[in-house]
This record gives structure tokens, sequence and C-alpha cells, in this order.
């Protein structure tokens, strides 16, 4: 998972960090407040094993360049195949530690998520994110927002199912989602009118070969992190009951 937006670090950050020694950065950071939740754990030996992890640490990074412009802040590789029984993939676990880890060294203003979604390991959260849905109609209507969302990948099968994912995403959104509207989708990863999404995106080898298959514009009644790991379930969901197994690339974006 990739978290892209603009970063502002906290001025004191570069201070108190050399006051205390402290050498923080995405991995180190994310895997402490993982640990934290009791997701998951990157210690060694017996430390590591933390009964119901959600996922094992593979790697971390971040793109903090302070010119006020949209980087990919803050990225996640995972593990999730030993993941216990029954639990949906920890997509919103995932942001809220990469989302944890970056305002606590600045001030962040989201505007893309991606994910690479095993689809073969996705359970049926039809039931579970249609009742999250009236958590996120419990906003304020003057932060709605209009969102892109994007489908990438290899199997040639999904061609002509964009209107059976978007029924199933509306379903599984309860009319959380608005305006649900198929756009055209083009060749590449991700077109270059998504200002949200820094390219490129991080997670190159195991996206090779992909394409975009399917694009959506809808409407939110928030934008947050929160918001962009629901509407990504949301499409994991729309596309596991569609009988889609392989490993797909998902965008959700602003601007």
């Amino acid at each position: 998972m990739g978290m892209h937006g603009v970063l502002e670090r906290h001025p004191w950050a570069g201070r108190v960090s050399a006051e205390f020694d402290l050498d923080e950065d995405v991995f180190s950071l994310a895997a402490k407040r993982a640990e934290a939740y009791g997701w998951s754990s990157a210690r060694l030996g017996e430390a590591a094993e933390l009964e119901g992890a959600r996922w094992a640490h593979n790697d971390a990074g971040g793109d903090w360049t302070q010119d006020g412009g949209v980087r990919e802040a803050g990225w996640l590789q995972v593990s999730v195949t030993e993941g216990p029984r029954g639990q949906r993939l920890p997509v919103l676990p995932v942001a809220t530690v990469l989302g944890d880890a970056l305002r606590r060294v600045g001030r962040f203003r989201l505007t893309g998520l991606h994910t690479l979604a095993p689809l073969h390991l996705a359970l049926d959260a039809t039931p579970a994110l249609i009742g999250a849905a009236d958590w996120f109609a419990l906003a304020d209507p003057d932060g709605a927002a209009e969102l892109t969302m994007t489908v990438s990948g290899r199997e040639s099968g999904l061609t002509g199912r964009t209107g059976q994912v978007r029924e199933y995403a509306e379903r599984s959104a309860d009319g959380r989602l608005t305006s649900v509207e198929a756009l055209p989708a083009g060749q590449e990863l991700t077109a270059p009118d998504l200002p949200g999404l820094a390219l490129p995106l991080t997670g190159e080898v195991q996206t090779e070969g992909m394409r975009q298959l399917m694009a959506f514009r809808c409407r939110v009644r928030e934008w947050s992190p929160d918001v962009a790991a629901w509407t990504t379930e949301i499409l994991i969901d729309a596309l596991r009951a569609t009988g889609t197994t392989d490993p797909v690339l998902l965008t959700v974006s602003t601007g």
C-alpha cells in the first residue's frame, strides 16, 4: 500500500531528532505503531511470535521531499498469507499505521491511496461493509469529495465486468457512494489526469504487465484515510464477488 499526499514536516522534528538521537523513518514508525495496535511485530526471535498478527512486515519507505507537491509519502509492503482465519485483508489497519506514522512527523494532506491486493485471500466482506456504511454517512456534508477509483490487472477476464463491479460496489456501500459513474479505462496503470497520485507507484515489480481495466468516479461524504481504505475494500469485495482471484492494483484519489 502507498499513501499519497502533501507532507509538511513539523519545524521542530529535526531539532528533536538530533536532541534524542532519533533516526525514525516510515519503516520504524510503522513497525512501532503496528506493534502498539497488536497487528504485527518486526522483532526477531520469540518476540516476533505475536498471536493474532494481521501481517508480517516486508519493507517500507516514503518520499518526504519538502516542496509542497504530491508525493508517495509512505508505503508499506506486507505479507498477509498467514493472517488469522476469518479476517478481511488488513486494508484499514495498514492505512491507519501509515497515516499515524506520517502525522507523527508532520501535517499530512491525503490525496490518494494505492493498494496491491491479493484477491485470492479476500473473504466475503459485503455484510461488514454494509454495516460500516452508516459510520461514513455520519459526516459533515460540507466535507463531501469526488473520488476517482481505478482497477489495474493482468486478468483478461475482467474485461466486460465493469457493470457488475459497479453494481456490487454500490450494494456494499449501501448508498453511501453516490453518483457512481464508469469512466473509460486507459492502457497504463494510472492516467496523467490523476493528480492525487505520485508516479511511479511503489510495487513496479509486482505490477509488471498490468494495465488499467476499469475506472470509476463517485462522491463520498468525506475524504480521509478511513474513507480511502473503505472504498478500496468496496472495490476488493466487488471484484471478489465477480470471481476475480488474481492480484489487482487499486487506486483511490481526489483531484
